[in-house]
């Protein structure tokens, strides 16, 4: 888009460089006007001075003072307000707009809990005695696993069973009852790792001894906690 002052700018151009009758000649001569002898100013290439160009503006606005034209810079100054309008307006709407309650977590259960610890304990089992030499050096080049699991023992009857019972007597905080409760839930837990992985024949050894290494645990503190003086 033209600018309206370039468009004024070349308007002034054009007249000022016309051929001129004589008579205009002759009339221009006798002028003492400004706007009137604007072609004394010189002309270098395609850039006028200062005053030629401030003159053949002041000339065209005055022939074009009846027009609507706006100059660029009011174009600009009004299309950044409608713009910031625009915004405050998508603003305010998004701001009125109801927000929407985000739906609560169901609150799990302690058995619910117990089970996903045993389910992910054993597949994190099974899947270790499933590992060739080549994967375990691979996996501690590239760190894929943490400290703790690159112990040697870690995947032990042992330590699983440890770490079995341990979150179980969290989840219980002392009380037997709990923790009678969370031995059920551990057979739950359990039995399904041995359906999700198909079935007993599926399942190392080291997964059974664990089995029985939590079930005593469970029978040992529950006595222990029944028979003890109150």
């Amino acid at each position: 888009m033209l600018s309206v002052g370039r468009v004024m700018e070349f308007s002034a151009m054009t007249n000022a460089t016309a051929p001129k009758s004589s008579e205009q000649i002759s009339e221009k001569k006798t002028s003492t006007l400004a706007a009137d002898n604007t072609d004394k100013f010189e002309q270098s290439g395609t850039t006028f001075t200062q005053a030629y160009t401030k003159a053949t503006v002041t000339d065209n606005r005055s022939n074009n003072a009846g027009t609507s034209t706006m100059p660029d810079s009011d174009d600009a100054v009004q299309q950044a307000r409608e713009r910031a309008e625009r915004e405050a307006g998508e603003k305010t709407r998004v701001n009125d707009e109801p927000s929407v309650p985000k739906p609560e977590e169901p609150v799990r259960t302690k058995d619910e809990l117990m089970q996903d610890f045993v389910k992910h304990t054993l597949t994190g089992q099974v899947e270790d005695t499933r590992k060739t030499a080549a994967q375990r050096e691979l996996e501690e080049i590239l760190g894929t696993i943490n400290e703790e699991e690159q112990e040697e023992n870690y995947w032990s009857a042992d330590e699983t069973a440890y770490r079995i019972l341990t979150f179980a007597e969290q989840l219980s905080g002392g009380d037997v009852k709990e923790l009678g409760t969370l031995s059920e839930a551990f057979e739950a837990g359990f039995r399904q790792s041995e359906t999700n992985f198909g079935g007993r024949q599926n399942m190392p050894q080291v997964s059974y001894d664990t089995y029985d290494i939590v079930k005593r645990g469970f029978e040992f503190v529950i006595k222990s906690s029944i028979n003890s003086p109150q």
